[in-house]
């Protein structure tokens, strides 16, 4: 539960009870006995009298000078809280709302070096508040313990079934994600259909249930799908070359991964199904559509 507090040096970050002590054309002025704090107009509500005490956010405005606010946060100092990309600064870092007029800037410090991995407008990351050398006030990116103990172990019904949630750790192996139901899913590289985003909303297949309730979880369609929509795609390379294609079941797979994007394992598949149908023959390492 929060509260507001008695602070013996104002800093941005809290809730604090401030008094009303005058009014100015841009707002009031607010005191703790000690420190005066501007409540600009914008970010006052109708009714304020000299001598009310406020229960107020303290935070530094756009020229730099710690202020209040009415508003509430959507996080504090001390808390852990999923917070919406707005903003992308390119060299500098995304900003993130907060609930109020002054957005929560996350450095690229925090972010990947690949500016692909960087959020977009509308992802959603869990962030907590600290101060950078200045005092101002920084999000920094939350990973490990303060998500894992939010969320539910997951039962072994949803093996197969698609969840959604946003992308909020990479590993060397490949991603975590918070779901909807707040599931952690783990999403191995193998899994990936391109590499995601930090924050990014993703839906995924549930390939397994482990026993602690996590899940592991794959983008990749069906085996059955996979080898069907492969499958045709072949089919249509045929057909887009006159029925013929120098590409058989004996191809290196470099050649297979160049010219197709899949594995050569996959590529077999395919044309193990295809061939079943009767649809193709192979011959002197050419792969040839059946003629009717």
């Amino acid at each position: 539960m929060r509260r507001s507090i008695r602070l013996m040096e104002l800093k941005p970050g809290y809730n604090v009870k401030l008094e009303v002590i005058r009014k100015a054309n841009f707002g009031y002025f607010l005191s703790d006995g000690s420190s005066d704090i501007l409540l600009h107009e914008r970010e006052a509500k109708e009714g304020i009298e000299i001598g009310d005490t406020l229960d107020v956010f303290l935070y530094h405005d756009h020229q730099g000078r710690l202020a209040a606010t009415m508003e509430k946060p959507i996080l504090q100092l001390g808390e852990v809280e999923w917070l919406e990309a707005v903003e992308v600064k390119t060299g500098h870092g995304v900003f993130f709302h907060n609930g109020i007029s002054r957005d929560l800037f996350l450095s690229m410090d925090e972010l990947p070096y690949d500016r692909e991995q960087w959020p977009k407008p509308g992802d959603k990351l869990p962030l907590s508040l600290t101060w950078d050398k200045r005092g101002r006030l920084m999000a920094k990116l939350v990973k490990g313990e303060p998500v894992e103990k939010t969320a539910i172990k997951a039962p072994k019904e949803m093996m197969n079934k698609e969840v959604s949630g946003h992308v909020y750790h990479f590993l060397d192996e490949g991603a975590l994600l918070l779901t909807d139901e707040r599931y952690i899913a783990f999403l191995h590289n193998d899994e990936m259909n391109g590499i995601p985003r930090y924050g990014e909303y993703i839906t995924a297949r549930v390939q397994f249930v482990r026993e602690d309730g996590r899940l592991n979880v794959t983008m990749n369609p069906l085996r059955s799908e996979q080898q069907e929509e492969d499958a045709e795609r072949i089919y249509a390379f045929l057909q887009e070359r006159g029925g013929s294609m120098p590409y058989w079941d004996k191809t290196p797979p470099e050649d297979i991964e160049l010219r197709f994007s899949i594995s050569k394992a996959k590529f077999k598949r395919a044309l193990g199904k295809l061939m079943k149908e009767k649809k193709i023959e192979q011959r002197d390492g050419w792969t040839h559509i059946k003629k009717s």
